[in-house]
C-alpha cells in the first residue's frame, strides 16, 4: 500500500516537539556537565491534524493500522522543514465534525533506521 501521507497536508496549528537525549551530571558546587547520549540525540515528535474526506480518512487509517501490524516505519515530509524523515505513529484520533468530513489527529515519533 502506498503512503497516503505523501499527498496529505496537515492543518496549521501543528506542533513539532524536539526531545534531545542528554545526561546531566550535577555537582555539589553548582556546576553541571551535559553529555549527549547515543548517535541520534534530537528526535522529533509531530502532533498533526488533517482535515480529510471520509475516503481519504479510511485510506489513511488503514495505512496506519497496517504499519501497526507489520511494525514498519513510514516516511513523512516534515512541514516547514522540507525534509523527509522516518516516523512511526504512536496513536491517532478521528473526529467527524460534519457529514463526510473527518479530522484525523496523529502523533508521529521520529525513528532512526538504516
Amino acid at each position: 500500500m502506498s503512503n497516503p501521507f505523501d499527498n496529505l497536508k496537515p492543518k496549521y496549528n501543528y506542533t513539532i516537539v524536539r526531545q534531545p537525549t542528554v545526561n546531566v551530571l550535577s555537582f555539589g558546587d553548582g556546576f553541571e556537565q551535559r553529555l549527549t547520549k547515543g548517535l541520534n540525540q534530537n528526535p522529533i515528535t509531530l502532533n498533526l491534524k488533517f482535515d480529510l474526506s471520509q475516503t481519504e480518512s479510511t485510506t489513511a487509517v488503514n495505512f496506519l493500522n497496517d504499519r501497526i501490524t507489520d511494525g514498519a516505519s513510514f516516511t513523512f515530509l516534515v512541514p516547514n522543514e522540507n525534509v523527509t524523515k522516518n516516523f512511526v505513529c504512536l496513536y491517532y484520533n478521528t473526529a467527524i465534525p460534519v457529514l463526510n468530513r473527518v479530522t484525523l489527529t496523529c502523533f508521529f515519533r521520529e525513528v532512526f533506521e538504516p
